[in-house]
């Protein structure tokens, strides 16, 4: 016969079957662990009343299993969101330093070919901003037919070069988490110039330059500065004083994952920074020749 057993734990009231009786195991509800009582009868196997009890028992038994798989159903109803906005989140994460990965080494391969990183931007002879960087290391990141169909001697924003922009965006400067509210053309990365950066006014420093741990010096991140055209192509970054660590009223950099932002360090590794990193600290990975002693750990 059945026995109506009380968790202790939860109160929860269940009918187990004979066969259980003695047994240990976690309560279905609550998942604490429980003992059942010796509660079996000893009866011949040749009894009727015995073949009774273990036709009950048998569809005991499928009820419990039934309780199981609504107990399951109910466990993926509650948690279930919570669980995919999660995994949606990893996924975006591990997806941006990918990209960042990419973008830093097709910066160090420019480097090696020209002695120094691209500069944020080519100028004409008006001194006016021509071509981005990003446009410069499109070779590197085997989009050579894209490099091609765009006119270097012409402005970023000739029409012909924003069509041709608009139209093909190559997958490493697009971000990953499409519900961040991107627009498909704009970029995600940018390099953090000015004074005291691998970037200044006076030209860009390449990794021969880094006085600093390599990896420890930050050269390209996640960003969110203002643009006019939300065109990859537009030569805008992050300016030093636009970057007062991770997200917020006061930095640029970030503002596209929850709770910190991807990277990519001089040594082309890809990283993520929690929003909570002081601002001396993110500064002082920006800084390639500033000294400042950072803990091994920092970027772990």
């Amino acid at each position: 016969m059945p026995y109506l057993f009380t968790c202790p734990h939860c109160q929860t009231k269940t009918e187990v079957e004979d066969r259980f009786s003695g047994l240990a195991g976690e309560c279905v509800t609550c998942g604490e662990p429980i003992e059942l009582p010796n509660f079996a009868k000893q009866a011949s196997p040749d009894n009727p009343k015995t073949r009774e009890n273990k036709f009950l028992s048998s569809l005991l038994a499928a009820g419990v299993v039934l309780v199981l798989i609504l107990c399951l159903l109910f466990a993926v109803v509650r948690h279930g969101s919570q669980t995919v906005t999660q995994l949606q989140t990893n996924r975006a994460r591990a997806s941006s330093i990918r990209n960042l990965e990419k973008i830093a080494a097709a910066l160090n391969a420019y480097s090696a070919d020209h002695g120094t990183y691209p500069p944020p931007f080519t100028k004409n002879q008006a001194g006016r901003p021509m071509q981005s960087w990003r446009v410069l290391i499109l070779p590197y990141l085997g989009e050579e037919e894209l490099y091609d169909s765009i006119n270097l001697g012409a402005d970023w924003d000739n029409p012909d070069n924003m069509s041709v922009a608009y139209n093909r965006v190559p997958s490493a400067f697009s971000h990953p988490d499409g519900s961040v509210g991107r627009i498909f053309s704009e970029s995600a990365y940018y390099l953090i110039t000015g004074p005291g950066t691998l970037f200044p006014a006076t030209g860009p420093l390449g990794p021969n330059d880094v006085i600093d741990d390599t990896t420890k010096t930050l050269l390209v991140v996640e960003g969110s500065p203002t643009m006019t055209t939300n065109l990859w192509t537009e030569p805008v970054d992050i300016n030093v004083t636009q970057a007062q660590g991770i997200g917020g009223n006061n930095s640029n950099v970030g503002g596209l994952l929850d709770e910190g932002a991807a990277a990519a360090t001089v040594d082309g590794r890809g990283h993520y920074i929690a929003d909570t990193m002081p601002t001396a600290t993110f500064r002082a990975l920006i800084s390639p020749r500033g000294g400042e002693p950072l803990a091994d750990d920092t970027l772990d």
